[in-house]
């Protein structure tokens, strides 16, 4: 994986480097939405003055060393991120192939014959040659495609940056899903002891006159539904530990030991600038596919136009003669029954689509940081009321089972307490994952950590 990563970079670096001198800015200009509907106000952020990437900062706000440990080897180790690095790979080797037809070519050429003739004998000639072959881009055809090629090469980086975001994203709420089963199952475990307790002291009660049957059937029925309880949760916790250690690349084992869930990160600074259409790299790969559309529906317009090509050769023939000559070539279609046309429309084709793309990759990109903001709230709302009902429900089942110690009520008043009392204990790890896990999903939403919008590594003249 070492020798991935530092190939990315040079490529990502050639890309921006070569991006600079290609205008891939999308024509016309691209608008996301329709022009009756605007965009809020927060998603516009000032100009960033220093070109900066930050990956992945956002995991330091959770003071999680072990997430922090699990992302990187995910970030290392999975089979899906080293495809996505391939197609980098074979996007900058198709951009070389382009470049490389703007340059002359050099090229050793021989050849033998030899004949028989009954008069003569045989008879050969033979002859080496350099030859200097060169097509001149005098329609820019030919830079049309590499501006083509570069545009779909940032792409790839861009669309590759974003599959490390996921990736990262995807491990991290797995291992906080992970570390909510282990707390839940514990809890379950607790209460099954709770229930085997109670089983215990009932069954002496009828024992000895001082209890009822009701409510030993009763105590029976509640352990088995812990116990029931106990092993699904340990069937979920199993379930979603082996999907993690697949994930980071490992045997699924069950291995991977989880640990409590952490305190949700500080609240989220109010009125911070979200420049989405700069931040998030799917955003800005969407957009470098539309001007790679373009230039190609430019490229293939121009197949109509002559293609000239120039060469030489210069070589020494078996007589030990030299020779030399000046070739030129001129090609140009005149019939083609349609095939040139079909290629400029399926191009237009691609080019429409591509700019649906990126306006339903930007939609969605909205979509998905309204969706975390607004949930964001509302869960820091559900958590406090569900830890008062939490609580609120112990303290009444405490009671209730003093009283019933005493003589006071039936065993059946300390049972339905009691179940709302796990019920809302569950509910709470629940939402206290949910809430990690969406702030998460925020992260991802905006394409950065909210604490730093950094600019990213894109020419001017593409964004």
């Amino acid at each position: 994986m070492k020798k991935t990563t530092l190939t990315l970079c040079g490529l990502s670096l050639m890309a921006v480097i070569n991006g600079c001198s290609t205008d891939t800015k999308p024509r016309p200009v691209l608008h996301p939405l329709p022009a009756n509907h605007t965009v809020p106000d927060r998603y516009a952020s000032a100009k960033c003055t220093n070109v900066q990437q930050t990956k992945h900062a956002w995991l330091r706000s959770f003071h999680d060393k072990t997430l922090e440990h699990i992302v990187y080897e995910t970030l290392r180790h999975n089979p899906d991120l080293h495809i996505a690095a391939e197609r980098v790979a074979q996007s900058e080797a198709i951009l070389r192939l382009g470049l490389s037809e703007s340059i002359p070519k050099l090229n050793l050429q021989g050849n033998y014959t030899q004949r028989s003739w009954e008069a003569q004998g045989k008879h050969g000639r033979g002859n080496i040659v350099l030859a200097l072959n060169w097509e001149p881009d005098i329609w820019g055809k030919i830079s049309d495609a590499n501006a083509r090629d570069k545009a779909a090469l940032v792409s790839n980086v861009f669309y590759y940056e974003w599959a490390r975001q996921s990736l990262a994203a995807t491990a991290a709420k797995l291992w906080y899903t992970v570390s909510a089963d282990k707390m839940t199952y514990r809890f379950a475990s607790d209460i099954v002891a709770l229930q085997k307790e109670a089983q215990r002291i009932l069954r002496k009660r009828a024992e000895i006159g001082s209890g009822n049957e009701r409510d030993v059937h009763m105590i029976n029925a509640m352990l088995a539904e812990a116990r029931d309880l106990k092993i699904s949760l340990l069937s979920r916790k199993e379930r979603d530990t082996r999907a993690l250690e697949t994930l980071m690349g490992r045997y699924p084992a069950n291995k991977l030991k989880a640990r409590n869930l952490p305190a949700v990160p500080k609240a989220i600074p109010h009125g911070v600038p979200l420049d989405l259409l700069n931040n998030r790299p799917d955003v800005i790969a969407a957009q470098l596919e539309v001007a790679a559309a373009f230039h190609n529906r430019d490229a293939v317009s121009k197949l109509r136009l002559p293609s000239i090509t120039l060469g030489a050769q210069a070589g020494v023939d078996v007589l030990q003669d030299t020779m030399a000559k000046l070739i030129g070539g001129l090609f140009m279609p005149i019939f083609d029954a349609g095939a040139i046309q079909a290629k400029i429309d399926a191009a237009t084709a691609e080019q429409r689509a591509a700019i649906a793309r990126y306006q339903k990759t930007v939609l969605e990109a909205y979509k998905e940081v309204e969706n975390a903001l607004a949930l964001e709230r509302q869960l820091a709302a559900r958590y406090r009321y569900i830890s008062a009902m939490v609580r609120e429900y112990k303290q009444a089942y405490e009671m209730t089972k003093a009283n019933y110690d005493i003589g006071q009520g039936s065993y059946i008043d300390v049972l339905t307490v009691q179940s709302k009392w796990i019920d809302a204990r569950i509910r709470q790890l629940d939402i206290h994952k949910q809430r990690l896990v969406n702030r998460i999903n925020l992260h991802l939403a905006l394409g950065e950590s909210f604490e730093r919008i950094a600019c990213r590594v894109i020419p001017e003249k593409a964004r």
